[in-house]
């Protein structure tokens, strides 16, 4: 072979491997480097595991943790993005992600995945959020979230502050009410030997100053109100009960857990022109913002 032929094959190869690497560095960039390129996550309501790159997974989870309705902004986005971004990393890392069939992960209120299709701006939030990774001393930490707080958030140190909210007492969905025969009810807190007068269920509940539901009697034992949230399937954790004609009428402020970051209070910090560094500031203050590895 003449030599001239040689020499440009080689530069050709030399190409060639060069745009191959840079090809595998891009698509590296659509996880964090502590995370899978692709992470299985199990649908329980639908019996199916999906097995999406880690940048459609981010995607879903933002997609599932939005409120109909409402338009948010860029930036807001980009915050919710962050955050949900530290939560699966943290679950990830600890091998905690309430395992089903063997996934990765388990969709569930942390990690509200959901396969549509995402719309093209929650789709350019996460690719703006892969870029940064939000840490506690170094490390992913599960960033609590709240779709709307009741007013004000719950202190849950080390990462968030007590955080007043008057914007999310105007939101849609603030105000919630759920109606829940007394049958279900027994069923779903394993009540024995109950009254046969329900007024006499749920006794002596216990609030914060903030109006989460703390601790209250049922049947004389003792649950707290995020055990009462989850077992009812309830909004919030801001809960009141009562009784009437063999039902009961819970009724809720916010929606979620009510600690960390609201996204609806996301959502109209943007609108008055913060940035999403500077949401995620007011929320988890202690935590760190830092270009991702």
């Amino acid at each position: 072979m003449p030599k001239k032929i040689t020499i440009v094959s080689a530069v050709s190869l030399v190409l060639l491997v060069g745009v191959i690497m840079l090809a595998v560095k891009l698509s590296e960039k659509t996880a964090p480097a502590n995370a899978p390129k692709k992470v299985s996550i199990y649908d329980k309501e639908e019996s199916v595991i999906y097995t999406p790159d880690y940048e459609d997974l981010l995607c879903g989870c933002v997609e599932g943790m939005l409120i109909k309705g409402v338009e948010f902004e860029p930036e807001a986005l980009k915050a919710i993005a962050i955050a949900e971004n530290a939560r699966i990393n943290y679950f990830l890392e600890i091998k905690d992600g309430f395992d089903g069939l063997g996934a990765d992960l388990t969709v569930c209120e942390e990690i509200p995945y959901t396969p549509a299709k995402p719309n093209t701006a929650v789709r350019t939030a996460v690719s703006d959020a892969l870029k940064l990774s939000l840490v506690y001393n170094d490390e992913p930490f599960d960033a609590p979230i709240c779709k709307i707080s009741a007013g004000r958030t719950d202190e849950l140190l080390p990462y968030s502050p007590s955080v007043g909210l008057p914007c999310d007492i105007d939101a849609p969905y603030f105000l919630s009410s759920t109606e829940i025969s007394a049958e279900e009810v027994s069923a779903a807190l394993g009540g024995n030997n109950l009254p046969w007068d329900g007024t006499e269920w749920f006794k002596d509940p216990v609030y914060n100053d903030n109006g989460t539901l703390m601790f209250i009697k049922f049947n004389g034992e003792r649950v707290s109100g995020e055990n009462l949230r989850k077992a009812l399937n309830l909004r919030s954790t801001a809960i009141s009960a009562e009784y009437t004609e063999g039902k009961f009428v819970f009724k809720c402020q916010g929606w979620g857990e009510n600690c960390g970051m609201s996204i609806y209070a996301a959502n109209y910090l943007a609108q008055k022109g913060k940035t999403a560094e500077e949401i995620l500031d007011i929320f988890y203050p202690n935590a760190k913002l830092k270009s991702a590895g």
